[in-house]
């Protein structure tokens, strides 16, 4: 009976849930906090900031990538497609809030987060 028990689902009120939430939290202030320092840096030089680039599928000749964005107060992700005989085309287009951003990327793909992070890393030390 108790081994049913530990391999159901965790509960809201295991603690290994509560200490995942509270990391979870924890890591999006730091994107949050770096994202609005580098909106600062988009804002007075006017060039949007690649915040990750992820290669969804490649063939031989042609390329589709999510490009993510920081311009401004918003992050933009898109989609397209480049390269062999088709002309470049943009499949998707979102634009988010930094705070929206910063929960979905966490979910999505947490090597993403991390890319991002350490992408912006780099750019507000130089």
């Amino acid at each position: 009976m108790k081994i049913k028990q530990h391999l159901s689902a965790p509960s809201e009120n295991d603690p290994y849930v509560e200490k995942e939430v509270i990391v979870e939290d924890w890591l999006i202030d730091i994107l949050v906090d770096k994202l609005r320092k580098a909106c600062t840096i988009v804002s007075r030089k006017k060039i949007p900031f690649i915040l990750y680039r992820n290669v969804i599928e490649e063939s031989e000749a042609c390329v589709q990538e999510e490009v993510a964005t920081l311009a401004d107060k918003y992050v933009v992700v898109q989609v397209f497609s480049y390269g062999g005989f088709i002309p470049s085309t943009f499949q998707r287009q979102h634009v988010y809030t930094i705070d929206r951003f910063t929960r979905i990327i966490l979910k999505k793909n947490s090597a993403l987060f991390f890319e991002c992070l350490e992408n912006l890393k780099t750019a507000l030390v130089s």
